[in-house]
């Protein structure tokens, strides 16, 4: 009986915890399919960004697609246009050019003239004369490297022909040079001193400015002249433009020819090149002997042979205002008041 009592107790614990148990898992069960159902929720999320994510990504790509394809258009035309501008350019530069030779082979000086100090001084003193009661009178100064329209106004410049303009720029003189320009062309030329002018200037009036330009004929320079020949050359010295201080003549034996026969023609001009090296040794000998003795000294004026007056520029100190002067003055054949005379003399220019 008690042993029935007791299985009937087990019997009916079992009974109790088979229900539990059940719906202890049932729950795990609906717990477990909930989390799997968020979890899906949350990867379809996930997944309906992406697309949205991937779809803007590629109407970005598109547009950047279509604007590129854009900028390759516009280069491609830009292109175009730039090859067309460029050849436009060149036809134009050489439609210039072609016109400017032109011109220039028509276009000549009326006149040219060199003027030694005394001689300057007396056309200047008759352009002091001029008088125009209109103000019709021009003057401008430009040194060396200036331009006339970088100096006076856009108005005036405008009323000075495009002619004259032309033939002025075509001058380019290491001293610059000085304009008298009457409006109406009654006169229109140019002065290139022998001293540099330093500032630039101008002035529209009823008479021209000559005072600038007396004052630095008037100035007294130490000058130094230098008249460079193969096998003979020439040094003097001045303190006043009136006569040479000093004088020095340098000849050597230079080669002046190839003959026929007896050296090859390569021998012969290394043999003239060495002849020419050693007169410009004693050239350059007697040189630092006046510069020593006379200085300071405000300017070397040279003239000469190209090549030797190179040579010259190559070993003197860089401190020293050179000009150099085109002359065909033979020193064989100039006495020193000759060379002075040309050194510093002035050119005239009729435009």
């Amino acid at each position: 009986m008690r042993g029935r009592q007791i299985n009937d107790k087990k019997i009916k614990k079992e009974d109790t915890e088979v229900p539990k148990k059940g719906l202890s898992t049932f729950l795990g069960k609906i717990s477990g399919k909930e989390q799997l159902g968020l979890e899906i929720d949350r990867l379809n999320s996930h997944v309906i960004k992406l697309e949205i994510d991937l779809r803007s990504s590629r109407n970005q790509l598109e547009k950047k697609e279509i604007l590129a394809r854009q900028a390759v258009s516009d280069r491609q035309e830009a292109e175009i246009l730039l090859n067309q501008e460029h050849i436009r350019t060149r036809t134009l530069s050489h439609e210039l050019e072609t016109i400017r030779a032109e011109s220039q082979g028509k276009l000549k000086f009326r006149g040219t003239e060199t003027l030694s100090l005394q001689a300057i001084q007396a056309y200047l003193s008759k352009l002091k004369s001029f008088h125009d009661p209109t103000g019709s009178l021009l003057t401008a100064y430009l040194p060396q490297g200036t331009r006339l329209s970088g100096v006076i106004g856009e108005k005036v410049f405008e009323r000075v022909e495009e002619e004259t303009r032309t033939l002025l720029d075509r001058l380019e003189p290491e001293t610059g040079l000085v304009l008298f320009y009457d409006i109406y062309r009654m006169i229109c030329e140019a002065i290139v001193p022998p001293f540099p002018i330093t500032s630039p200037a101008w002035q529209l009036g009823h008479n021209f400015e000559v005072s600038l330009l007396e004052e630095i004929l008037s100035k007294d320079y130490r000058v130094l002249v230098l008249v460079l020949h193969a096998g003979e050359s020439f040094i003097g010295f001045t303190s006043g433009a009136q006569v040479f201080d000093t004088e020095e003549l340098i000849r050597s034996s230079v080669k002046e020819k190839h003959s026929k026969g007896g050296f090859s023609q390569r021998r012969f001009e290394r043999l003239r090149e060495e002849d020419i090296a050693h007169h410009m040794d004693k050239v350059l000998e007697v040189l630092d002997k006046v510069l020593e003795e006379n200085s300071p000294i405000d300017c070397i004026i040279m003239s000469g042979d190209f090549q030797l007056i190179g040579e010259i520029r190559k070993r003197l100190p860089f401190n020293f205002e050179i000009i150099e002067k085109p002359s065909d003055i033979r020193v064989e054949k100039a006495s020193g008041e000759d060379i002075l005379r040309m050194a510093l003399s002035s050119r005239r220019y009729l435009l």
